[in-house]
């Protein structure tokens, strides 16, 4: 009878066990931060250079080449001749250019940027705007009123988050 009670007991506290595990519903994913997709890299000009893929890695966001656009007369797969050490002649589709960047609670900062055309890297902010599919780019050194914006567009068929 002891052995009937706890074999009894032991069914119980299983079955319990999945209907709680089952009432809880399959879990979500967080959704992905806005500003991870792909997006355009838009020159001075208003001419797309390059597809930048921006994605979460360890906590920062990343961002690397993924498709280029060179203009006629440039060599078709360029490399960062630019860059030194373990970047130098690294070839620019696949190359991270973003690296390290952070959200705040109104945009993302802390992070650097690789122009590969000098090998030079800069700090740098972003700022989503437009529904998320625009991307205000700064890029400086020491002094944020000293740099560089550039507005990056979402690529066509992206989400907006």
């Amino acid at each position: 009878m002891q052995n009937t009670a706890r074999t009894l007991h032991r069914a119980l506290f299983c079955a319990g066990l999945l209907a709680a595990t089952l009432s809880a519903g399959p879990t979500r994913a967080a959704p992905p931060d806005p500003i991870v997709g792909v997006w355009e890299q838009v020159d001075e000009d208003g001419d797309v250079g390059a597809l930048i893929a921006l994605k979460e890695r360890g906590g920062t966001i990343e961002g690397v080449i993924v498709k280029l656009f060179p203009a006629p007369g440039e060599p078709p797969n360029p490399v960062c001749s630019a860059c030194l050490g373990a970047l130098h002649n690294a070839p620019l589709l696949g190359l991270t250019v973003v690296d390290g960047l952070r959200r705040t609670k109104e945009r993302y900062e802390g992070g650097s940027i690789l122009d590969p055309d000098t090998g030079e890297t800069y700090q740098l902010t972003a700022v989503l705007a437009a529904g998320n599919r625009s991307l205000q780019v700064h890029a400086y050194r020491g002094v944020s009123l000293l740099g560089r914006t550039q507005q990056w567009r979402r690529a066509a068929n992206q989400p907006r988050s």
